[in-house]
């Protein structure tokens, strides 16, 4: 049975982000816990399988806040996607510029992918994802591009070395496929 960690990046009670991430992940294959991101300064997360970073309601300035929280996002090596805020969060941390209502979306749009990767295995191309986000971020350097829309170029990244993916979107809306595929990604990792 596959261990995920969904780290919740909103503050406490604010839990529509987790609860739709939990839905798609409790099965026959996986069992997940959740934590507010403050809760990772004591919270042993190598024993968790893979990690899941949600997202936090738009106008949440957190990525520069939120730092000292995310410190293992460097050392940790097994599959971690993160999602809007976590992709911000994410990004910044490896020197991503972030920007400030720039390229705002929020609805329903299309994503492009870019290059083929196991997270959206069974998506058609382009695909139809659900927005809410005000900030955005540049690619980091050396960071694989996976996917842009019309108005963000940054919509996903994975890192060069390790199972590092992050979204701009909320899969966890429109796309479950994407959620599915990364229990895989964790199952393929153990």
């Amino acid at each position: 049975m596959i261990k995920i960690l969904i780290i919740n990046s909103a503050e406490p009670g604010i839990i529509e982000f987790t609860e739709n991430i939990k839905r798609h992940i409790s099965n026959e294959k996986a069992i997940c816990k959740i934590i507010n991101y403050r809760e990772t300064l004591t919270t042993s997360i190598e024993e968790f399988d893979g990690i899941i970073i949600s997202g936090s309601p738009q106008g949440d300035d957190i990525v520069e806040h939120h730092q000292p929280y995310f410190q293992w996002i460097k050392s940790y090596n097994k599959p971690v996607l993160g999602i809007c805020a976590g992709h911000h969060i994410t990004a910044f941390m490896y020197g991503a510029e972030y920007f400030r209502s720039i390229e705002p979306e929020s609805g329903k749009n299309e994503v492009q992918i870019l290059k083929n990767e196991m997270l959206f295995q069974g998506l058609p191309n382009p695909f139809i994802t659900q927005q809410m986000h005000n900030d955005s971020v540049s690619l980091p350097k050396d960071f694989i591009h996976l996917a842009k829309s019309e108005i963000c170029f940054n919509q996903a990244m994975k890192h060069p070395e390790k199972p590092l993916y992050t979204l701009q979107f909320h899969p966890e809306y429109l796309n479950p496929q994407i959620i599915q595929n990364f229990i895989t990604i964790c199952e393929n990792k153990t």
